[in-house]
């Protein structure tokens, strides 16, 4: 007998209130981090970071936020240590940039620091994109190239994604990509492009993921060991460097972009590399 979306999204709901492992938020807390990318010009080759406000129901404190510099990641405030035992008294959310957000329906306006036009637009005006939160963790990505005052409709789109901090396979990693770099778009209109990610151990380990713009990558899980990892778009070398992935974390790559390049490449790429959490 099939079963009705409501029914299925009750028993998602349900069990996810279920949980009770060391991974979970506290009932009702799900997690958010905010991703500013977001460049602001009067053309693509002019635009530089800018700062942001972010307000969630109308507010800029809890998980909201004002004045958050970009490229950057937000500043965490997470209830958690993760899973498992940790050496010291930093809490894993916390460093990943998690910030606690009460399960629920919440909305969202995010734009310029200082400016009163939000980012969320239609042909018709501002909207208010509104999502019911689970006690999950949750990644904003807030990235485009804002070229004009009210922001364009499709600068900088609503993107809010779902993370996975949860068990790796035995011996594994388990890692995702988030691609927020406008300016990696080898054409050079600052609209972004699809990365692909290479993690290669150097004796036959090679492991591949490809981010979308504004995208993750989807999670996949390298052995436990030291690899190169590379960057590319098309035939164009973003990033390379080393990498160590232990066995039981989760870790995320976030990719920004730092400046417009007529040809993108490692000297307007930044790549941060977070623990999100270790079993």
């Amino acid at each position: 007998m099939p079963i009705s979306r409501s029914a299925l999204v009750l028993a998602l709901v349900t069990a996810l209130a279920a949980c009770t492992d060391t991974t979970d938020p506290s009932v009702g807390t799900g997690r958010m981090r905010i991703v500013n990318s977001v460049f602001q010009g009067g053309g693509v080759t002019t635009a530089a970071p800018v700062a942001i406000d972010v307000l969630i129901d109308s507010s800029m404190s809890g998980a909201g936020l004002g004045g958050l510099a970009g490229p950057s990641l937000s500043p965490g405030a997470a209830t958690g240590q993760g899973a498992g035992s940790h050496a010291g008294a930093a809490a894993l959310f916390t460093a990943a940039g998690y910030r606690d957000l009460a399960s629920g329906i919440h909305s969202f306006v995010a734009r310029v620091s200082g400016t009163t036009a939000s980012f969320f637009r239609t042909d018709a005006g501002e909207f208010l994109p509104k999502q019911y939160v689970l006690p999950f963790p949750y990644t904003f990505i807030l990235a485009g190239v804002d070229t004009t005052t009210p922001p364009d409709a499709g600068a900088v789109p609503w993107t809010m994604i779902p993370d996975d901090p949860f068990t790796p396979p035995a011996d594994s990693a388990r890692v995702q990509v988030i691609n927020a770099a406008p300016m990696a778009d080898p054409a050079g209109a600052g609209q972004g492009t699809d990365i692909t990610a290479t993690f290669d151990d150097g004796a036959g380990g090679v492991f591949t993921a490809t981010a979308s713009y504004r995208a993750s990558s989807g999670f996949i899980n390298p052995a436990a060991a030291t690899y190169t990892f590379t960057l590319t778009t098309g035939s164009l070398t973003l990033y390379t460097g080393s990498v160590a992935l232990a066995k039981g974390e989760v870790r995320t790559f976030l990719v920004q972009s730092t400046a417009y390049a007529a040809t993108p490449g490692p000297g307007n790429t930044k790549v941060t590399n977070l623990l999100d959490n270790q079993w």
